[in-house]
């Protein structure tokens, strides 16, 4: 009976020892996903930033050229009537 009882304290020990590792694992487990997760979204957010300031700048660009084009194509329509009205 003795040797009974301690078998049965035996296997509850390491019962325990195991669902105590069980849960220890996959704390950890879920410590380095919610880490990982948090890189992910840190460095999606940088790429997300660079590519709306690439955009901005392109934006920017062709708003420049667009006032370049306008003011050289004004500039084109005022030389055209100048040189009718001198002839």
């Amino acid at each position: 009976m003795r040797r009974k009882e301690q078998d049965r304290l035996a296997r509850m020990d390491a019962d325990y020892q195991k669902r105590k590792e069980i849960t220890e694992f996959i704390r950890r487990r879920e410590e380095r996903l919610k880490a990982a997760e948090e890189r992910t979204a840190k460095k999606r957010l940088k790429r997300q930033k660079k590519k709306q300031k690439k955009q901005e700048k392109k934006c920017k660009l062709n708003a420049v050229e667009e006032e370049h084009k306008k003011e050289q194509s004004s500039d084109e329509d005022g030389d055209t009537e100048n040189d009718e009205t001198e002839r």
